[in-house]
């Protein structure tokens, strides 16, 4: 048998070179390469490809002067060449016909027109060929010549019969006959129609009006690569390309040959390519690539018809958790079942497609925005009900966001684009909730990537300080620690408060890096105010969530105290309920290794999240912080009141001492100083301020003034007064 043709694919996208090699690899050689450099040495090189599929549109050199220099060398100038581009002005067709190009495929591509295409042309080469080899041949060898003719006829795999010019089999090939499932001499003279389109057992024989092979003899016209469907002998069908030729001797009609092959098993392979690039394998749905198709013709009818086309984006809340917690094989199951539940609520003429990963669009015609808004309480309805794996419980929600044609764009990459704006700004607002697209937010979403981008750069090149609010004894007045507070010194904008830029750094990894960045400089200045002699104090660093899950937080902190040479009782590591309640298995290992290193751990803002005291119990902590928005109401409000008095009682009974944040006015802090509150922190005593100021303040030895006895007395007789000396309520 004869070598594969060989086929150059030249194409700078590596999926247009993966889809084109998977398409043409069942029955040709393929070759590839990324560029117009490396085509032309592809192509000079053994052995000489026989096609070459050449991509227009590429950097450096482009299909056009490719197709030159492959004119201009003799080893390549005869090899055919097709044009593969999304190019459609007729200039452009005619410039690369005129270069030498003998066909053009449309992007995107069709497997059935860039097989026949290919064929067509390889054929066209393989039949030069052939004829140049022929006439070569028959000057030596023609006396030999009907004995070959012969010989290839029962020999190649494509099933050849000849018919007299009414229609009777007088010559059928091996081939054939095994495709038909019978003998050669039991087909010889039989007629071909009859053999070909069995009858069916349920139906009658089939009519000839459609049949090649009597169209070919009624007619006298050649027939080139009609597709039909034969039957075996056994009933089943038989999916064939056949040409049927006329044989005419002096003009008259003799005859016919038809050659057939099977293409059943390309047709479904083509099939399953095209199911492959279009549908998603996990749930069947269309995929991206499909999804934007139907995007663009919900673009165009909606042009037409001048309706809203609605492009919902959903995305699951919190399933990254479900996944890394029970692995990809029950998200995969999770992911499933949405789907499923998707479509049962979405209409027929509705495109619901997996776009990637958990996220989901749905694609609709709509009448007004109320008719998309239902649509999405619908999508949000369906993921209501529990979701059960392997006997565990799910409550999912999504985000939806949703962009309407032609308000907020007017093609698919636009569209989509919006709609994942508004998704994310519905998930930045807690998830299972639906928001459609304004124009401000792709604004909003340029400021985000351009603060994110500064951070990185200001995280490199020392634009970040901190500053340190000093934490203050109740029983001394003295300073006894300092929270260092980070902020950025944007080159434009000035001095940034946390709030500005924690949370972008939060959502992405700057956090780690950020993170390390003050533990090192806090560590590093307290290290410098024990050496100068001052009082030592305890450096408080805020820990993120992130911290805790992306890392090991006890080695790096361990690494920092040895480099920066602090002792780890100078350091305090202030910690969020959110931090512990997240992974409790993981938060006990990174404690445990945490206080190997003598540090001290507080809780922050305690009481404002889930707070519990079997945490308390198991977890080693050393301290808990009264938030400042209780703080805030200590006078005047007797729910903050209670809650802070709650605070202080429990953290005396588990032996833990207890900060207050956000002391503002001197009644707060005769509240505290009343309540037996250790320690305090705040604009009363000082604001956070520059490392230099704080020396300053450690170096004069400033001290709060504690309250006098009667600045206490509007809290006599709810107090125990246990340092004052004076009585409380019995």
């Amino acid at each position: 048998m004869a070598d594969k043709p060989t086929i150059l694919i030249v194409d700078d996208a590596p999926e247009n070179l993966s889809v084109l090699s998977g398409l043409l690899l069942p029955d040709y050689v393929v070759r590839v390469a990324n560029s117009g450099a490396r085509a032309l040495q592809v192509a000079a090189s053994a052995p000489i490809p026989d096609l070459i599929l050449l991509d227009v549109m590429m950097p450096g050199l482009d299909g056009y002067e490719v197709i030159k220099r492959l004119k201009a060398d003799p080893t390549t100038r005869d090899i055919p060449v097709i044009f593969v581009t999304a190019l459609s002005a007729n200039e452009d067709e005619y410039r690369g016909l005129a270069l030498g190009a003998v066909d053009y495929i449309g992007k995107p591509l069709k497997p059935a027109i860039v097989l026949a295409r290919v064929r067509t042309h390889l054929e066209l080469k393989q039949a030069r060929d052939r004829l140049r080899d022929e006439n070569a041949r028959l000057e030596a060898e023609v006396v030999r010549r009907s004995h070959q003719r012969e010989q290839i006829l029962l020999s190649v795999g494509e099933g050849i019969c000849g018919t007299d010019a009414h229609g009777h089999i007088v010559f059928i090939n091996p081939a054939a006959a095994a495709m038909l499932g019978d003998t050669r001499e039991a087909l010889i003279g039989r007629g071909a129609h009859a053999t070909f389109h069995l009858p069916r057992c349920d139906a009658g024989p089939e009519t000839s009006d459609a049949c090649p092979l009597c169209a070919c003899l009624c007619g006298g016209h050649a027939i080139h690569r009609r597709e039909d469907r034969f039957r075996h002998k056994d009933g089943s069908l038989l999916e064939v390309e056949l040409t049927c030729q006329p044989i005419l001797e002096d003009g008259a009609l003799i005859g016919a040959v038809t050659t057939f092959r099977d293409i059943g098993e390309r047709k479904r392979y083509i099939a399953e390519i095209e199911h492959k690039s279009n549908f998603d394998a996990l749930t069947g749905l269309p995929n991206r690539n499909l999804l934007t198709d139907r995007i663009a013709q919900g673009v165009a009818r909606c042009r037409e018809s001048g309706a809203l086309l609605a492009v919902v984006l959903i995305n699951l809340d919190r399933f990254k958790a479900v996944n890394d917690s029970l692995g990809h094989a029950a998200g995969d199951n999770l992911l499933q079942e949405v789907a499923r539940r998707f479509a049962a609520v979405t209409p027929g003429d509705v495109t619901l497609a997996r776009s990637e990963g958990d996220e989901f669009v749905v694609v609709a015609d709509s009448e007004d925005a109320e008719a998309v808004t239902r649509l999405g309480q619908e999508l949000l309805g369906a993921l209501s009900g529990p979701c059960r794996l392997d006997e565990r419980q799910f409550f999912l929600s999504a985000s939806l966001g949703m962009a309407l044609y032609p308000r907020d764009g007017a093609d698919s990459e636009t569209l989509l684009h919006n709609a994942g704006a508004a998704m994310t700004r519905a998930k930045h607002a807690g998830g299972n909730l639906m928001k459609f697209y304004a124009v401000e937010m792709n604004a909003r979403a340029l400021e985000r990537l351009d603060l994110e981008n500064g951070l990185r750069h200001a995280i490199e090149h020392d634009e970040l300080v901190l500053h340190y609010q000093p934490q203050v004894s109740l029983s001394t007045g003295a300073i006894i620690g300092a929270e260092a507070l980070v902020r950025w010194q944007h080159p434009q904008r000035g001095l940034l408060p946390p709030v500005d830029f924690i949370p972008i750094a939060e959502q992405s990894d700057l956090i780690l890096a950020l993170g390390e960045w003050v533990l090192r400089t806090a560590c590093a200045q307290n290290r410098v105010w024990r050496e100068s002699g001052l009082p030592p104090i305890t450096v408080g660093v805020n820990l993120s969530a992130r911290q805790f899950t992306s890392q090991d937080i006890a080695a790096m902190t361990g690494r920092v105290l040895r480099e920066t040479g602090l002792p780890g009782d100078a350091l305090e590591l202030e910690l969020t309920e959110t931090i512990l309640m997240a992974d409790t298995e993981a938060f006990t290992r990174a404690t445990e290794g945490l206080k190997a290193l003598s540090i001290s751990l507080s809780i922050d803002d305690f009481g404002t999240g889930f707070s519990s005291l079997a945490y308390l119990r198991r977890f080693s902590i050393d301290r808990l912080k009264i938030d400042q928005s209780f703080v805030r109401g200590l006078v005047e409000d007797a729910s903050s009141a209670a809650i802070a008095r709650a605070i202080i009682s429990l953290s005396h009974s588990l032996s833990l001492s207890v900060i207050a944040e956000g002391v503002e006015t001197r009644e707060q802090l005769a509240f505290l100083y009343a309540y037996d509150c250790d320690e305090m922190q705040g604009y009363l005593f000082s604001r956070p301020i520059p490392a230099e100021a704080f020396e300053g303040l450690l170096r004069e030895g400033r001290e709060l003034a504690l309250p006098e006895p009667e600045e206490t007395e509007p809290f006599r007789g709810e107090a125990t007064f246990g340092r004052l000396g004076l009585p409380g309520r019995q």
